[in-house]
């Protein structure tokens, strides 16, 4: 009886090679491939007895149906909610949805995108890394693009790359709703946000800058805190450093600021009468706390359904150009501030 040999895989075969899946692909289907790195590939392929899965060739020559989506934190209610707009979207127009959690973190989110490339998914839809800066995933993103694979980014920088992005315009939301606070006679607010390398805290800090030098006000950098991921822990803790020098905190998003108001209460001062408390999203807890948040209303649903009409809209050749869209953000005002 002959002893069972393993099937090499394309995978194998390009790790060999030292060059990515893809390329390996196109030696196969002869496609657009440096003659130098196409030797190569077939030497391997050669002394490997390499033989192609015809069902892997079928699904290349099918229109995969599998859209993927990342996002930073499902725990967070803002992220819960696009998951389920887009689950509903999708669903709609017969495509189906693999989600990725990356918690924030790149590892992660690396190990997702490969494993949305092994799935041969049609698109992927990118939500900001929030607790780190991704920009290390370039090539990764730059490789699927070239292998078809399209992508469109929300709320994150689009690293030179021909994607759509989708956002809400943070810098007018922290503009807006800082310009709130000084008209409520507050002069000493503070600001706490996530990494300061992300797209969403560079411009929502810059909204709040712009607004107090607007006013006159100088901008204390003793007031500023941008470390680390926008989680309830981490608005707490960094609350607590500013409670004695400020009137007002401005944070990053609603589940900072709830952890905010939680260190102000533990401070012994009141929510707003001592120190004002804005947020960032509208969560859906953000009118059940008590007090009631002050916070920048994210269209999340109206973000995602673009951001699936633009997905589609390339997967099926209809869009040609990739585009920047900002939506105009509204505060809402509560109890907080």
């Amino acid at each position: 009886m002959k002893p069972i040999t393993k099937m090499v895989t394309i995978y194998e075969i390009a790790k060999k090679a030292g060059v990515s899946p893809a390329t390996v692909s196109r030696v196969l289907n002869n496609g657009p491939v440096k003659s130098s790195t196409k030797e190569k590939i077939l030497k391997i392929i050669e002394k490997e007895n390499f033989v192609p899965d015809n069902r892997a060739v079928y699904l290349k020559k099918i229109n995969t149906r599998k859209i993927g989506l990342i996002i930073p934190d499902i725990l967070n209610p803002i992220y819960s909610l696009a998951v389920k707009v887009i689950h509903d979207y999708l669903k709609e127009k017969d495509y189906h949805l693999i989600l990725g959690n990356s918690y924030g973190n790149v590892d992660e989110e690396k190990d997702i995108l490969e494993l949305f490339e092994r799935e041969r998914v049609a698109g992927v839809i990118i939500g900001t890394c929030e607790g780190e800066d991704d920009s290390s995933l370039i090539p990764i993103f730059d490789r699927m693009l070239k292998s078809g694979i399209k992508i469109v980014f929300t709320g994150k920088k689009n690293y030179g790359l021909k994607v759509d992005v989708i956002s809400v315009n943070n810098e007018i939301g922290t503009y807006k709703i800082t310009n709130y606070l000084i008209k409520t006679g507050r002069k000493k607010i503070g600001f706490i946000s996530g990494d300061r390398n992300l797209r969403a805290t560079e411009e929502r800090l810059s909204g709040y800058i712009k607004a107090l030098k607007e006013k006159g006000i100088g901008i204390n950098k003793e007031l500023i805190i941008c470390e680390g991921e926008y989680k309830m822990e981490n608005g707490r803790k960094f609350a607590k450093e500013l409670i004695s020098k400020v009137d007002a905190i401005l944070c990053g998003n609603d589940l900072m600021a709830i952890g905010a108001i939680k260190a102000v209460e533990e401070s012994g001062l009141k929510v707003p009468d001592d120190i004002g408390i804005c947020g960032f999203d509208d969560i859906f807890i953000s009118y059940l706390i008590k007090p009631s948040l002050t916070t920048v209303h994210q269209p999340i649903e109206k973000i995602s359904e673009i951001a699936c009409e633009r997905l589609i809209g390339w997967i099926e050749g209809k869009i040609k150009k990739e585009e920047e869209i900002l939506i105009e953000p509204e505060i809402i005002v509560r109890e907080s501030a």
